[in-house]
């Protein structure tokens, strides 16, 4: 067994490891756990750690949601067996997974930076704030409802009208898959944030994401969707 390279097992992990000295300081972290630093600060982690940690020295895993921009995640594991380090892993929420037939009714073939554009260029009609976009001309077409999609979009851009500025970003979201009749899709995360965001139709957005199989998250000052790709 002291010839087995087990970092190598858990450096590929799909499930962020992160490893903590105990004032805090990262001292590892493996791929996944990189990616979602991008998300978080570490000091939240560690506070999450110490706060699900065993009493004596070992491992404690614990069932709890936490939700970091378009990361979520089911569960921890803490661990420790000694004072100077304590490890935690952070388990993904289970990969989505659509098998609804009548899923592609209405769909075209779309390029979803074309159609985004075209609904900030309607807003931005009556938007007294600065619109600042950041996307991914890389991202390939795929199908989407486009009538449902620019709804969504325009009941969205609605609760930041009172806003003074308007951050929109779109990228492709790593290390994570839609599955469709057993096929895997790319996920494409937009990203609406502003200093200001009425929250008054969350519940009706919400409905109109999910029946568009859009994961749909809320935040304090931002709105993040999770689009399945589906080519």
């Amino acid at each position: 067994m002291d010839s087995i390279n087990f970092k190598f097992f858990i450096e590929n992990d799909s499930n962020p490891f992160i490893l903590f000295n105990n004032q805090g300081k990262i001292k590892y972290l493996n791929t996944s756990a990189e990616l979602l630093m991008g998300s978080c600060q570490p000091k939240e982690i560690f506070e999450i750690a110490l706060a699900h940690a065993p009493k004596t020295f070992g491992s404690q895993k614990t069932a709890l949601h936490l939700s970091f921009n378009s990361f979520e995640f089911y569960g921890i594991n803490v661990l420790y067996d000694n004072e100077e380090y304590i490890g935690i892993y952070l388990y993904n929420k289970p990969m989505a997974k659509i098998d609804d037939n009548s899923l592609l009714d209405g769909y075209t073939l779309t390029d979803i930076n074309v159609l985004l554009q075209a609904n900030i260029e309607l807003f931005n009609i009556r938007y007294q704030g600065k619109i600042k976009l950041l996307t991914d001309y890389d991202i390939p077409k795929f199908q989407i409802h486009q009538n449902n999609f620019s709804l969504l979009l325009r009941n969205i851009f609605t609760q930041f009208e009172d806003s003074n500025r308007l951050e929109i970003f779109i990228k492709i979201k790593l290390g994570e898959r839609v599955v469709l009749k057993d096929k895997r899709y790319s996920i494409i995360v937009i990203r609406v944030k502003s200093n200001n965001r009425d929250e008054s139709k969350d519940r009706e957005i919400e409905l109109l994401a999910h029946k568009n199989h859009i994961n749909i998250h809320f935040n304090k000052q931002e709105i993040i969707l999770e689009i399945p790709a589906i080519k």
